[in-house]
């Protein structure tokens, strides 16, 4: 007797067992190690300001979310934006405080500080960051980089 719900569930082993399981990594502790050394080569484009490296760290679909700024998309469009940034002269530190991952998706929290020179004194800033990595065959790009800064905007005063 043909019985659905056993035609069902034929079905749905049948195509259990053609698919086989996705590659993810288990080893949570070798992927953040993975993503800190990434960090390091983010660190590296900055200090030496390469925007054509930090540029590779994101995939091509990525997007930065600047402060002030509306969203910038795509690989091809964050790389200009990274160098638009060396005139500036400025020094920027980024420091991990966490990463964590799960499955194919990381999230790293930052710390950052900024300094950059101007005719009177130093301009600086600090504040937090959030990056989301996804896992890209062996390695990891970056997909969202968003930050903002712990110094409160100036008020307006009454007169």
């Amino acid at each position: 007797m043909f019985r659905p719900a056993h035609a069902l569930a034929a079905l749905a082993l049948a195509l259990c067992l053609g698919c086989p399981p996705t590659a993810t990594s288990t080893d949570t502790s070798a992927d953040e190690q993975a993503i800190r050394a990434l960090v390091d080569t983010w660190g590296n484009g900055i200090a030496s300001q390469n925007d054509s490296l930090i540029s590779t760290l994101y995939a091509d679909d990525a997007i930065v979310m600047p402060p002030g700024m509306e969203r910038i998309t795509g690989r091809q469009n964050i790389r200009p934006f990274w160098a638009r940034i060396w005139p500036l002269k400025a020094t920027l530190t980024l420091t991990v405080v966490s990463i964590r991952v799960s499955g194919d998706l990381a999230v790293q929290e930052d710390n950052w500080t900024w300094t950059m020179p101007s005719p009177k004194s130093e301009v600086k800033d600090h504040g937090k960051s959030i990056v989301v990595w996804r896992r890209a065959g062996n390695s990891w790009q970056v997909v969202q980089d968003i930050w903002n800064s712990d110094i409160a905007p100036p008020t307006a005063t009454a007169n």
